[in-house]
């Protein structure tokens, strides 16, 4: 056996490091391109029909690794199915989860200076404020789980919990999560990914930490924008948009050299009434936050009535919308959404009723 095989098979038992500093040296080849000539990102809740998907995730990855995705759920044994945690994150999703475990880090290690703070934010969560951009953010990366055959998640930790939990090679773990994690590390690296080493859960392929792990000074991915979109995976939702229709965007996105959205013109049409509480509508604007977005929506003929238009977090903060107006059976909306999701409805549903037990009991 050669030199380099055993160097090769120690480092895909082990891992590699991959600082922040030797991730920001990688030349990310796409950055000379415009945005139409880059690999594109595809949905996923399409492109890799036999994987399971978390609600409520960004659901798009990179053809490239989408593609790898599917050659490890298909390496797979029968009845087993990966399950995708997270693909793509937007520059908001990962600025929350990483300030959110900086805040936990300085609850719990008020000592600790700064730079020592960040460094063990960075070990779990990417930075968002380096020239690297974070693996989610690039499409190329993907956090997965394991489904048995009876669809309920396999146990990849016992008897460690939480963080302790996170190394992929670690000697803590019982015979049998070993063997669960085991079966799905070797389906990822099989099919192409590269893992970080201390998150078992977490494979990427074409970014900067992807180049680093496997000695690369290029890598193919830079930040990546998903497309504004009209969803429906919430509570309530009237608006349907079926697979085939997802396929063919009912949102066209006019965007920069390097794919962010500028301005998005979309339509949707409204069913007749069918529900008891009379609401027309409810739909979700995804992915759409500082981004001049219009919207027409066709009523149906025998709509005669008149009604406001509420935009709101899909949950209990909702707020009149102003910019919209009426003609005929047509509806224009014009809106710049302050978050990736928000959430369009003629009828918010009420608030939730305070739980007495705990108001009585308050001081």
């Amino acid at each position: 056996m050669t030199s380099s095989s055993t160097s090769g098979r120690k480092s895909r038992k082990l891992g590699a490091p991959e600082p922040i500093a030797a991730l920001n040296k990688v030349r990310i080849l796409e950055l000379d391109k415009p945005w139409t000539e880059r690999e594109p990102l595809v949905d996923v809740r399409i492109h890799c029909p036999d994987v399971v998907l978390s609600p409520h995730l960004c659901p798009y990855l990179r053809r490239t690794v989408a593609d790898m995705l599917n050659r490890a759920q298909a390496s797979l044994p029968p009845g087993y199915k990966l399950r995708v945690g997270t693909c793509l994150r937007t520059l908001d999703m990962q600025k929350s989860g990483w300030d959110s475990f900086f805040r936990r880090m300085q609850e719990e290690h008020p000592n600790w200076p700064l730079s020592a703070l960040r460094r063990a934010t960075n070990k779990y969560f990417a930075p968002y404020d380096q020239k690297a951009p974070p693996g989610h953010c690039t499409g190329g990366a993907v956090d997965v789980g394991l489904l048995g055959p009876d669809g309920n998640p396999l146990d990849m930790i016992a008897p460690t919990k939480g963080w302790e939990a996170a190394y992929t090679w670690s000697d803590k773990i019982g015979p049998e999560a070993k063997r669960n994690r085991m079966m799905m590390v070797e389906a990822m690296l099989n099919a192409g990914f590269s893992n970080c080493r201390d998150e078992y859960w977490h494979y990427s392929w074409g970014d900067s930490a992807w180049a680093v792990r496997v000695g690369k000074t290029e890598c193919p991915y830079g930040w990546a924008y998903p497309p504004v979109a009209l969803e429906t995976d919430f509570a309530g939702k009237d608006l349907r948009i079926d697979k085939a229709q997802a396929a063919n965007p009912l949102i066209e996105t006019e965007r920069d050299w390097h794919g962010r959205p500028l301005r998005a013109r979309g339509r949707f049409d409204i069913l007749p009434p069918t529900r008891d509480d009379g609401r027309l509508f409810a739909i979700g604007l995804y992915w759409a936050k500082g981004v001049d977005v219009e919207l027409e929506a066709c009523l149906p003929e025998e709509m005669k009535r008149s009604f406001p238009i509420f935009v709101g977090d899909g949950k209990e903060s909702w707020e009149p919308l102003e910019t919209w107006e009426r003609q005929g059976n047509r509806l224009r909306i014009w809106l710049c959404p302050k978050a990736d999701r928000v959430y369009l409805t003629d009828y918010p549903p009420p608030p939730k009723e305070p739980d007495r037990q705990s108001s009585d009991t308050s001081a």
